[in-house]
C-alpha cells in the first residue's frame, strides 16, 4: 500500500512532465501555479515574480498573503510551513487566525531575471494542515520548476539569437525573413504615419487584414477603433444600412436609430475587404463619403461628419474591372493612392517554414497538444508545395496536422503533403512558376551538398557566383538556411 506522500510524489511527477512542453515563461508560470495548488491540495496559491517584467499570479484572484511568512521563507532560502498552533511568530499566528487558515507554506522562487520571487500556498480552516513531508515535496517541486524557468529563458534567448543569424523578424504577430516581406513591412511602416487611403492587393489568403491591422496599430489612430468589413459577404439590400447606419422607422424592422460601421470607426480605421465586390450604387455613395467626409444614415437627412481612415483590400484586378465598367474609375483613383502588394506564400521562400512553426506553437498550446516540431521531410514538403490557398491554407493544414501527428513530430502525411512531389508537378500554373520550382529544388539540394559554400555550389551548377546569388534572391533562398 503506497503512502499518501508517495502517491502525491507520483502524481506530481506526472503533472510536471506537462511543464516540459511550455515554451513561454508566462504560460509556464500559470501551469506551475495550477500544479502546485492541485498536487499539494491548497485552497489558494500565489506566484510572484519580480524583475524587469514583474508578474503576479493568484488563484483565486484575491488572496490575502502573510508578508511575514514571505520574508521568513526568503531569509531561510527554503520552503517553510507555518501552522495555526505554531508559536514561533506572533505575526504569523495572527495572520493565520485572521484569514481563517489552517496553515501556510511559502518558498522563494528564482528566475534568470530575479531572485526575489516566491510561491505561496495556504489551506483554509478545518482542512488538514501542511506537514513537513509536504514541505519537502514542495521544496523539491520548486527546485525543478526553477530549472524549467531557466531553461525556458535560455531557449528564448537561443531562439532570438538564431533569428538574428537567419535575419528572422517578428513584429506584432507577423514573422518573415524573405526580402519581399522586408520591403512590404518597410512600406507599411511609412504609410502608417501618413493620412492616406491605402489599398492592399494580393491573392486570397495572403493576410491582407493582418497587414491592415499592422498599419492601424502603428498609426496615430492606434488607440481608436479598427472596424473590418467584408464587402463581399454583405447582402446588397443591407449594405447601405450597415455601412452608414439608419434612422428609426426608415424601413420595416428599424425600431431604433443605429450607427453604421463608418460612425463606429470614427477617429480610427475602417478596413473594407474585397472592395472589388462592392455594387456600383454603393461605390457612388462610398466615393461621396471619401470626398466630403460625412455620412447620411438611411431614412435621415442629417449629414454626420466622420473622421475615418480607409484601408481597402482586394484580390480582384481593379484595372480590368474599371475597363469592364464594374468598378468606378473615380473611386479607383481615390483608393489607389498607395497600393501595398502582398506576395503569395509560394514566393516567400523560407517564410513558409517560419509561419508553420508559429502556427504549431500557437495551436499546440490552444489545443493542449504541447510542443511539436516539423520533421526535415515535412519542411521540404512545405517548401515544395505551391500553396494556392496561401497562408490561410498553411494555417488550416497545421491545425489538421496537430490532430494527427504523434510523438511531437509533424510528418508530411500529417500535413496532407505525403505525395507532395506529384502535387508540386501539377501545381505550377505558368512556365515562370515551373522554372522557379525547379531552380529552388536544384539550388537547395546543391547548397546542402556544398555546405552553403556559394563558390562550390556555383561551380557544381556551372554558373557564375554572382548569377547564383541573383537567382537565390529572386526565388527567396538564403545560404544561411543550409549551414
Amino acid at each position: 500500500m503506497k503512502s499518501e506522500t508517495m502517491l502525491a510524489t507520483e502524481k506530481m511527477l506526472d503533472v510536471v512532465k506537462t511543464l516540459l512542453d511550455e515554451v513561454q515563461p508566462e504560460s509556464l508560470f500559470v501551469k506551475i501555479l495550477e500544479v502546485a495548488k492541485e498536487v499539494l491540495h491548497a485552497d489558494a496559491a500565489v506566484l510572484d515574480i519580480a524583475g524587469e517584467t514583474p508578474l503576479h499570479l493568484s488563484n483565486p484572484e484575491q488572496v490575502a498573503i502573510s508578508i511575514s511568512a514571505v520574508k521568513q521563507a526568503k531569509s531561510e532560502k527554503r520552503a517553510v510551513v507555518w501552522n495555526q498552533l505554531d508559536d514561533d511568530s506572533a505575526d504569523l499566528s495572527k495572520s493565520i487566525v485572521q484569514n481563517q487558515l489552517t496553515s501556510i507554506m511559502v518558498s522563494p522562487f528564482r528566475t534568470p531575471d530575479s531572485e526575489a520571487g516566491y510561491l505561496y500556498l495556504q489551506r483554509a480552516a478545518r482542512e488538514e494542515p501542511f506537514t513537513e513531508d509536504d514541505s519537502g515535496l514542495f521544496d523539491a517541486f520548486v527546485n525543478v520548476c526553477e530549472k524549467f524557468a531557466f531553461a525556458v529563458y535560455d531557449r528564448l534567448r537561443d531562439k532570438e539569437s538564431l533569428d538574428v543569424l537567419k535575419n528572422v523578424v517578428r513584429k506584432d504577430g507577423i514573422v518573415y525573413s524573405s526580402e519581399k516581406m522586408v520591403e512590404l513591412i518597410a512600406i507599411a511602416d511609412k504609410l502608417a504615419h501618413l493620412p492616406l487611403p491605402v489599398i492592399i492587393r494580393g491573392e486570397t489568403g495572403t493576410g491582407k487584414e493582418v497587414i491592415a491591422k499592422y498599419i492601424h496599430k502603428h498609426s496615430p489612430r492606434a488607440d481608436k477603433p479598427f472596424i473590418a468589413v467584408n464587402c463581399g459577404a454583405i447582402p446588397e439590400q443591407l449594405m447601405e444600412s450597415l455601412l452608414f447606419g439608419h434612422a428609426k422607422g426608415s424601413f420595416t424592422g428599424a425600431i431604433d436609430n443605429r450607427k453604421g460601421f463608418f460612425e463606429e470607426a470614427d477617429g480610427g480605421t475602417i478596413f473594407l475587404d474585397e472592395i472589388g465586390e462592392l455594387p456600383l450604387n454603393m461605390q457612388v455613395k462610398l466615393l461621396r463619403v471619401l470626398q466630403e467626409k460625412h455620412i447620411t444614415r438611411v431614412g435621415d437627412n442629417r449629414e454626420i461628419p466622420v473622421n475615418v481612415r480607409v484601408i481597402s483590400a482586394t484580390h480582384v484586378d481593379l484595372e480590368e474591372a474599371v475597363k469592364a465598367k464594374r468598378f468606378r474609375e473615380d473611386l479607383y483613383f481615390r483608393i489607389q493612392v498607395m497600393p501595398v502588394v502582398l506576395p503569395p506564400l509560394r514566393e516567400r521562400g523560407q517564410d513558409v517554414v517560419l509561419l508553420a512553426e508559429e502556427f504549431l506553437t500557437r495551436y499546440g498550446a490552444e489545443y493542449g497538444r504541447g510542443k511539436f516540431h516539423l520533421s526535415r521531410s515535412a519542411e521540404k514538403a512545405l517548401l515544395s508545395y505551391h500553396w494556392p490557398g496561401n497562408v490561410r491554407e498553411l494555417e488550416n493544414r497545421i491545425q489538421k496536422a496537430l490532430i494527427q501527428a504523434v510523438h511531437g513530430v509533424v510528418q508530411p502525411k500529417d500535413l496532407g503533403l505525403d505525395d507532395v512531389q506529384a502535387m508540386a508537378k501539377e501545381s505550377p500554373r505558368t512556365l515562370k512558376e515551373a522554372r522557379e520550382a525547379v531552380e529552388r529544388e536544384l539550388i537547395s539540394r546543391t547548397l546542402k551538398d556544398a555546405g552553403a559554400n556559394l563558390t562550390l555550389a556555383s561551380t557544381i551548377l556551372g554558373v557564375d557566383r554572382k548569377v547564383l546569388r541573383e537567382i537565390m534572391e529572386r526565388i527567396g533562398l538564403k545560404k544561411e538556411d543550409f549551414k
